[in-house]
């Protein structure tokens, strides 16, 4: 018979130099730009409608000898979606326009996030021994993801900053050994009271 050798690691071997290999790999994370022009185009779409409403109001305005008052509702719904799709197509310009700067640098240091504009870079440094969690809530209709600091400071992202926050919060998570714990019931009726039971 012979004899076969098996030597098992200590517990936390394999993590820790799985997080380390995975850490001396520089990865820069931003968002997908073949999404940023296609809302980019929804938003011009929604302006091109506005445009539209409005050349609906004018006709049914003009002349003024055809007027009629049965024409004031349509007038009065024509103006509503017009304005609702001007406000729509101005909304999702200025989000793509944020969108398409932000990105996330994950190196051997630490997160270092770029949130700002190329104007006005706002860049934000975490330290990877200095994360100590990662939560995700959902805040109306975005996923909220914070990464939480040994000084009590965070870096909080949503999907309004990402199109996959949590494919962000995971590649940290995956590099500092945490894990994404979702927000307790009594955390979020100490956000918003009224909300309640």
């Amino acid at each position: 018979m012979s004899q076969v050798v098996v030597s098992v690691p200590e517990p936390g071997v394999e993590v820790n130099s799985r997080i380390a290999f995975s850490r001396s790999q520089p990865l820069v994370y931003r968002n997908s730009r073949i999404l940023c022009w296609l809302t980019l185009s929804l938003g011009v779409l929604a302006v091109f409608m506005a445009a539209c409403m409005m050349l609906v109001i004018v006709s049914l305005m003009f002349p003024i000898s055809a007027f009629s008052l049965g024409q004031v509702p349509s007038i009065f719904w024509s103006a509503i979606g017009a304005l609702s799709m001007g406000a729509l197509g101005s909304w999702l310009w200025r989000l793509v326009r944020a969108m398409a700067n932000y990105r996330v640098l994950l190196d051997s240091r630490g997160a270092t996030f770029s949130l700002g504009s190329a104007k006005k870079p706002q860049d934000l440094f975490l330290a990877w021994d200095q994360m100590v969690a990662i939560r995700q809530r959902r805040v109306g209709n975005a996923q909220q993801f914070s990464v939480l600091a040994r000084n009590g400071s965070e870096i909080v992202f949503s999907s309004y900053t990402f199109f996959r926050p949590r494919k962000v919060a995971r590649l940290i998570g995956e590099r500092t050994g945490l894990t994404i714990s979702k927000s307790s019931r009594a955390e979020r009726e100490s956000v918003n009271p009224e909300r309640g039971r």
